[in-house]
């Protein structure tokens, strides 16, 4: 079970929740470190919500126990498997990658990453959704597959519903990447160009639907221009192209190709959000540049097959490691699955906006 530690210093109260009991032969949660859960100044100002964070260690503590006494201990008792829905290379594939070496941490057993490319996140998502809920089998993608795909797409191999939400792993913002060649040094000069040469501008994406592919339908639509949409089914000959010329623009995560940037090689007009990012400080965000109604953010997450155990849901929930996603410039969430099915409905809400503002509809 669990213990609360308190440790005092001199303008400050640290509570811990501790286990302590029988240890078992498979690493669990929490053994062998402690779970911080607030740092609260010795005001009576904080009382209030130095104890309502307290009671949430508690519900946590409770949740996380329970839910390990319901698997009788047994889960994970094989290797993970978490499908993806890119190619090997990509940056989704990174940090897929990331997460799966953080999880046995805490989880006590190999998770092992399948890439199944194709169809935008389609194909993976139809196989996972055929997967047996036992806990072995999870989709790691955008979270485009359950939000605006059953809207964008006239059929699909699967349904939202045959998901379970896990947990929302990360959210970011994206860039209006450029080729040198691409006779503008602002996004103010895009827009101006792209009206004066309606058609001759292209922008890519890793294929129709795609989370990119939208958010190019954003811009054309709120920025009022013409510009030629290049679905790709290799992402690294799409970052080849754009490099060569043959591609003018990519609306991408900032993470995707800041490295081109910094180099030389590509450059960036805009980066979504309200404040700047420190890898592009000199790149103006879109309100900046005088776009705000271009808001398109990315965001990543992880779904289990429809009839997985709540139980084994909320502890891989848990485990997630989120930590290691602001490297690659997004912000960490890790969100309960209460909250991810929540944000799901929200995105599903916004980019329906957007598919009935540009007319996009498709088959698979």
């Amino acid at each position: 079970m669990f213990k609360i530690r308190t440790v005092s210093g001199s303008s400050f109260t640290q509570t811990v929740i501790l286990p302590y009991g029988r240890r078992t032969r498979r690493p669990w949660p929490f053994r062998n470190r402690c779970t911080l859960i607030n740092w609260a100044p010795k005001t009576l100002d904080t009382t209030i919500r130095f104890l309502q964070s307290v009671s949430y260690a508690f519900v946590m503590a409770s949740t996380i126990a329970g839910s390990v006494s319901c698997l009788g201990q047994s889960y994970p008792s094989k290797p993970i498997r978490i499908v993806v829905t890119v190619a090997p290379g990509s940056g989704l594939d990174a940090r897929a990658r990331e997460i799966a070496q953080g999880l046995p941490e805490y989880l006590g057993q190999p998770v092992v990453v399948e890439n199944k490319p194709g169809g935008g996140g389609i194909i993976a998502a139809g196989a996972v959704a055929k997967s047996a809920p036992d806990g072995y089998t999870f989709l790691l993608g955008g979270v485009s597959v359950v939000s605006y795909y059953p809207v964008l797409y006239k059929k699909l191999p699967y349904s939202a519903d045959d998901f379970v939400p896990v947990s929302l792993l990360a959210t970011g913002p994206t860039t209006v990447y450029a080729n040198p060649s691409v006779p503008a040094t602002s996004l103010k000069e895009l827009i101006t160009y792209a009206k004066a040469h309606p058609g001759e501008l292209t922008f890519a994406s890793p294929g129709e639907g795609t989370f990119q592919h939208l958010a190019g339908e954003m811009f054309r639509s709120r920025a009022g221009v013409s510009m030629l949409h290049v679905p790709y089914k290799d992402y690294s000959q799409l970052v080849t192209d754009l490099q060569g010329g043959r591609i003018s623009v990519l609306f991408d995560s900032t993470g995707a190709l800041m490295a081109h940037v910094q180099a030389g090689r590509l450059k960036a007009f805009a980066v979504t959000g309200a404040h700047r990012i420190a890898g592009f400080p000199n790149v103006p965000t879109f309100a900046e540049a005088g776009l705000p109604a271009h808001d398109a953010a990315i965001s990543y997450g992880l779904l289990a097959p429809q009839g997985t155990p709540q139980a084994i849901v909320e502890t891989v929930s848990f485990a997630c490691a989120k930590e290691r996603l602001s490297r690659f410039g997004f912000t960490p969430r890790g969100t309960t699955p209460a909250e991810f099915k929540q944000f799901i409905g929200e995105e599903r809400a916004r980019w329906s906006a957007v598919i009935k503002e540009t007319g996009v509809q498709l088959d698979f």
